[in-house]
């Protein structure tokens, strides 16, 4: 089977729909794991598969070493405006490529895309929900977009029951159209010796909770993927403070800094409860900054990034200090560290991400909509305890193990944090294994099976041979 794969979107932004992408298709090029006993097993028929990867501009690292094999074909497109090309030189190229099937895993399919067999991914459905949080002309391409993609995609892909229930009450989409792959986690962040088993969550109940079931009992990764060479785990730690700004106690919020994250929310519970004198820890937030940011960020007196991945200049060195800082005369990063309780850093390096979560003493998740939430999983996975709204489908992906607040409740939110810092350290270990055990149960592996079962089903396979027959016979 010839399988098509847009990966052009890995050049932009890498949140956490191009992770999901990226991991997506590394696991269907290996194809050659089995889970055995599972509705998911397929057959050694995978290991005739050839890809066509299509990128733009470059390969991505993560694919380089797969681009000698036999069955692995690189498309690199250059780049244009993002519009024109997603909607015109992305389908143009795709109209010309014969393959049996052509998988969108990051966003719709192209409007202008004339092709039968494609599956095409949609993560949430925010331009509905939660249009308030998006600039208006977005919502309007994506609901386009998403109304488009569903009435010609041979089936959606999404990341969640609860985003699959959304799209099935907004769109209309019958239920067996809709296949649910759960992001997972990856590389740097796994932490088990053994496989982890299957997670098989009860269908999405608008006041239902997911419970965390069983599992293994697993030690946070200590691997230090992010050390250069000679450098020891205290070393390691130490240039990351230095790199990042980082306080030697600090409590983590990481996502794109956008109004769907809710910064506000966790900002202003956060700073009332340090004036107050309530809390001493200090406030890490990270991540690449979105729409209307900068405007809460001064609001809040917070310091701008110090990271330089978002400097213009891209200079290493930490060029921005908050307005209080600069007030009185202190332009040294590290006292303005200790001056001021809330720290931006930026984007964080890939590498970096392990340690950064594990020097946390928590991590903080106040988002009011997420088709997934990738970011606390992976806190979890290293063994940080989480305190996350219980907004869209968070009860479904964390269970059990985080301090759950209302969406959107500022006092409930300050109770959870006051409740997360009164725990002692038996308590902290308890959450933090219990996070562990949930982070188990999502692998990039168990999903790619599920797309590769779809792809390899009789009737896909049915599909396939007589669509090769008549391009032989052309």
């Amino acid at each position: 089977m010839n399988i098509a794969v847009d990966l052009t979107s890995l050049d932009d932004n890498f949140t956490g729909i191009e992770r999901y992408a990226l991991n997506m298709t590394l696991e269907l090029i290996k194809g050659s794991r089995t889970l055995s006993g599972s509705e998911v097993t397929v057959s050694e028929v995978t290991g005739s598969d050839t890809f066509e990867l299509i990128f733009k501009n470059q390969i991505f690292p993560d694919f380089k070493p797969y681009k000698n094999q036999e069955n692995i074909h690189i498309h690199i497109l250059p780049g244009c405006k993002k519009l024109l090309f997603n909607q015109w030189r992305l389908p143009r190229y795709l109209n010309r490529l014969k393959a049996d099937y052509y998988l969108f895993f990051a966003f719709p399919m192209p409007i202008l895309l004339r092709k039968k067999h494609v599956l095409s991914t949609i993560h949430d459905m925010g331009c509905w929900d939660c249009p308030e949080t998006m600039k208006t002309p977005m919502v309007w391409y994506f609901r386009l977009s998403y109304r488009w993609a569903v009435r010609h995609a041979e089936r959606t892909i999404t990341v969640s029951e609860f985003s699959k229930s959304r799209i099935q009450q907004i769109l209309h989409v019958p239920e067996e159209k809709i296949l649910v792959t759960y992001n997972g986690v990856c590389g740097k962040f796994l932490t088990e010796e053994s496989e982890p088993p299957l997670y098989a969550p009860a269908k999405y109940v608008d006041d239902s909770s997911v419970g965390s079931a069983a599992g293994p009992v697993v030690t946070c990764n200590t691997d230090t993927t992010g050390l250069h060479d000679d450098e020891s785990a205290e070393q390691l730690c130490i240039r990351l403070r230095q790199k990042y700004h980082l306080p030697d106690e600090y409590i983590l919020c990481l996502s794109t800094l956008e109004p769907r994250k809710n910064m506000t929310l966790l900002l202003n519970a956060y700073l009332d409860l340090y004036r107050q004198g309530s809390i001493k820890t200090k406030l890490v937030l990270a991540g690449r900054k979105g729409w209307k940011i900068d405007e809460l960020l001064r609001e809040a007196g917070a310091a701008e990034p110090v990271n330089s991945s978002e400097n213009a200049s891209g200079a290493t060195d930490a060029t921005g200090i908050s307005e209080a800082t600069e007030a009185s005369g202190t332009a040294d990063a590290t006292d303005a560290t200790d001056a001021i309780p809330v720290t931006v850093t930026g984007f964080v390096d890939d590498g970096d991400l392990p340690e950064v979560y594990r020097m946390a003493k928590y991590f903080v998740f106040p988002s009011i909509y997420e088709g997934f939430g990738i970011p606390p999983l992976e806190a979890m996975s290293q063994g940080v305890p989480v305190i996350s709204s219980d907004a869209a489908s968070m009860l479904e992906v964390l269970g059990e193990a985080p301090l759950y607040f209302r969406s959107g409740d500022e006092e409930d939110l300050k109770r959870a944090i006051l409740a997360m810092e009164s725990l002692t350290e038996a308590e902290r270990a308890d959450r933090a294994a219990a996070g562990l055990r949930q982070s188990q149960k999502f692998r990039y592996g168990q999903e790619a099976m599920k797309v590769r079962k779809y792809l390899h089903s009789c009737d896909g396979i049915e599909r396939t041979d007589s669509g090769r027959k008549r391009q032989d016979g052309k």
